[in-house]
């Protein structure tokens, strides 16, 4: 789009010539105005032409609730003009994470059903564009746990306003973002100006330690004694470094390390049952004392029943023998 020169009105000086025309009688003042012409013009923006970083993860199994917001997130990047100098937040850019900025509820790691989960992976997406466009990072978290989507230590996350990815654009061109999301992948294309046609750039992730996920037991009086049950799953820990390989033609020329991550572990949660079986069977002590009270009262009622006969008996004998005398 060709660009439009712009106007400044000094208000001083045309308020000032406004007054001068008033106290003269005039009906007419003159604007104190200045040209402002486009800091970047259609050739700059023409030089937008060469890919100079792409990426792309997979989302097509997540919940649709994710789904639906790593397209939207892609969506409200996707399109974006960076200057020189100028930052892009990644934050700022996506949010607010609400029902009415098109999100919907997914799980996350910060905060479980929230609005606006799985846009760490909107986030990741783009920074791995990013670092391949050779782009300065200004800020960039590792989760709290690995994620699937990407090696350890190529992620990015979103959390609230303390968590962020941004980067810079150094270079003396603009930079513009094409984002992509198709229900199965998401791809960002950052394009602009290569410098070197011959230099390309590759990102390798190493695992450095490794730390085991444990075990923890919370009690519950609800399950038989010895009882025991998965309440949640536990994640292992890791420490990982990303190395940038710089290779010109096709030759290696550096390799250094790009960035450091530390993922915590966390333990496999059980539920143990402390229901006792005493109370099962106290539960069948009292039935068989009642059974018992029960056929105790029967065999009394019975013995009385057979007392009242047996007496019964004897005096109708007695009498016989006398009214036979």
């Amino acid at each position: 789009v060709k660009e439009k020169t712009g106007y400044t009105l000094n208000m001083d000086e045309t308020f000032a010539n406004f007054k001068k025309s008033v106290e003269s009688g005039k009906s007419k003042a003159k604007l104190d105005v200045v040209k402002q012409k486009a800091k970047y013009t259609s050739k700059d923006m023409a030089q937008i032409k060469d890919v100079l970083g792409t990426y792309t993860t997979e989302y097509g199994g997540s919940p649709y609730g994710r789904k639906v917001n790593v397209a939207n997130g892609a969506s409200k990047i996707n399109g974006s003009i960076v200057y020189p100098g100028e930052t892009l937040s990644v934050y700022k850019t996506v949010s607010p994470f609400t029902k009415e900025n098109g999100y919907a509820l997914a799980g996350s790691y910060e905060n479980g059903q929230t609005y606006g989960g799985g846009i760490c992976q909107v986030s990741t997406t783009l920074y791995n564009a990013v670092i391949r466009a050779e782009l300065k990072i200004v800020e960039r978290f590792p989760h709290s746990m690995t994620v699937h989507y990407v090696p350890r230590s190529a992620d990015a996350a979103i959390a609230g306003t303390h968590k962020d990815m941004k980067f810079k654009n150094t270079f003396d061109t603009p930079i513009y973002i094409e984002g992509k999301a198709n229900g199965s992948t998401i791809t960002f294309t950052i394009y602009g100006k290569k410098k070197d046609p011959k230099r390309t750039v590759e990102f390798l992730s190493e695992t450095t330690n490794i730390k085991e996920s444990t075990e923890s037991t919370v009690e519950d009086a609800t399950l038989p004694a010895g009882q025991k049950v998965v309440q949640s799953y536990g994640h292992t820990g890791y420490s990982a470094r990303l190395w940038k390989i710089v290779k010109v033609n096709g030759k290696q020329v550096s390799k250094k390390v790009f960035n450091t991550s530390t993922y915590m572990s966390t333990p496999t949660v059980y539920r143990v049952g402390t229901k006792k079986a005493e109370k099962i069977e106290e539960k069948n002590d009292k039935k068989d004392k009642k059974n018992d009270s029960k056929s105790k009262t029967t065999t009394a009622a019975k013995s009385t029943t057979a007392q009242k006969t047996t007496t019964k008996k004897s005096s109708t004998a007695k009498s016989g023998e006398s009214t036979g005398n």
